[in-house]
């Protein structure tokens, strides 16, 4: 019976899944079974009297067997416990006493916890990307009504007065109906602009963003960005300079595309430029025969973290955020993603205080 039992544990033992091991005081093993082994890549061979130091790292080794002499002097250990290659076990130890020589060895039961661990780990980050989500939505939420509200309360304001609404009678408006007309314009334009911007970041996330394969004549498309963005700029006496000495230019590409690529980053360029500056446009062919576009400002400029931030889509730099310039914080977002799809790559130095150059890197499979 005595034989039956010992066969017993001793097929409980090599069954499990788990290490199960015996050390003695010099903290050598006296035995280990073959999955204990297994988990950690080695044999029972490389275990048999030997200690932790001589089968794993020193720094390992000594970590363990400073666990082991704990217990050794009477404490009872459960916890995790690190191994090579971030393995991660659970382990609980504990003595026992030879009742006939008066001996006393250390028991031990590990549990390989790695994968948990490592769930944990994505759980967690998955959790830290939703909450940042949410904040991006709340920050966007904010400046989306912000952005949105400024516009609609100026139509409805100004068509109010125009409607007679506002003590004026239809037909006998006064001299600022001209004016009144005019901005109802432009805050319907600018209403509409931000709506394309959160269709085209959709689409574009979506892969349903239309590009067409087609010869764009690159100078023509800038100098129409430079002339529609002329009145914002001379409006704060912010000249754009032209810097064009290479002959025609074609891309071949989405014109669409481009031509917001170009607007976007001009804008931007004139919307955070200081008053009475300047913006240079610069287009260069480079030697392998890719096209680089830049844009050149001297104005509020954007620290190294400031950047970062304002490559998140709804996301705005702190010194932007802080001041009346308005926006949703997509522009830069776009530019990357418009670019992407001319399979470019978009640079940017920026140093706070001084001005930001953009440069779009085009590659030389879309120059013609």
């Amino acid at each position: 019976m005595l034989h039956v039992k010992k066969n017993f544990l001793t097929a409980i033992i090599e069954a499990t899944p788990n290490a199960i091991y015996l050390k003695d005081e010099d903290g050598k093993y006296i035995m280990i079974n073959e999955n204990g082994a297994k988990s950690v890549g080695k044999t029972v061979a490389d275990f048999i009297g030997k200690d932790d130091t001589e089968i794993f790292s020193e720094d390992v080794g000594k970590c363990v067997m400073e666990l082991d002499r704990k217990v050794f002097e009477g404490q009872s250990h459960s916890g995790e416990e690190k191994v090579e290659d971030g393995q991660v076990f659970i382990s609980h130890k504990f003595l026992i006493e030879d009742e006939e020589g008066g001996g006393k060895a250390l028991a031990g039961i590990s549990t390989d916890i790695t994968a948990l661990k490592n769930t944990e780990k994505e759980l967690s980050e998955a959790m830290r990307k939703a909450e940042e989500a949410s904040e991006h939505k709340s920050v966007f939420l904010q400046n989306v009504s912000h952005e949105l509200r400024t516009p609609l309360n100026a139509i409805i304001g100004f068509s109010s007065i125009l409607s007679g609404e506002g003590g004026i009678t239809p037909g006998k408006m006064d001299d600022n109906f001209v004016e009144y007309a005019k901005l109802i314009n432009s805050s319907g334009v600018h209403l509409l602009a931000i709506i394309n911007d959160l269709m085209d970041l959709s689409k574009v996330e979506a892969g349903e963003q239309e590009f067409d394969e087609e010869e764009i004549d690159v100078k023509y498309e800038v100098q129409s960005c430079i002339q529609t963005l002329r009145n914002m700029a001379s409006e704060h006496n912010i000249l754009i300079h032209e810097d064009f000495p290479d002959p025609d230019i074609t891309l071949k590409g989405d014109e669409r595309t481009l031509r917001q690529l170009i607007y976007n980053l001009l804008s931007n360029a004139v919307k955070y430029s200081t008053d009475d500056s300047e913006v240079t446009v610069k287009l260069r062919v480079r030697n392998s025969g890719g096209l680089d576009i830049s844009i050149i400002d001297n104005g509020i400029g954007m620290s190294e973290d400031d950047l970062k931030t304002a490559m998140i889509p709804f996301r705005r730099a702190a010194q932007v955020k802080n001041s009346d310039i308005t926006g949703t914080g997509l522009g830069l977002p776009l530019v990357d993603a418009y670019l992407k799809m001319f399979q470019g790559q978009l640079e940017i130095k920026s140093e706070k205080g001084k001005g930001t150059t953009a440069i779009l890197h085009f590659p030389p499979e879309r120059t013609l």
